[in-house]
């Protein structure tokens, strides 16, 4: 398993606030997990702290580039 390697700036325990959702996966490609990371739809099928998400000015649950608004 691989460590995350920190920037020394943002080492845990030394910012004012810190937050690690890690999940390891196996069996699946690069491109079978960005599909689910980028439809909003998904993410309660595989993460429990997600719930009613809503995409803000933004037509359906794909995330696209430069999509910032989110309200959980």
């Amino acid at each position: 398993m691989k460590t995350i390697n920190w920037p020394s700036m943002f080492l845990p325990g030394t910012t004012d606030n810190f937050v690690s959702n890690e999940k390891i996966v196996t069996g699946v490609t690069v491109e079978q997990l960005w599909e689910k990371l980028v439809d909003s739809s998904q993410w309660e099928s595989y993460y429990d702290n997600a719930d009613h998400i809503e995409l803000l000015d933004h037509a359906g649950s794909r995330l696209a580039f430069g999509d910032g608004k989110l309200q959980v």
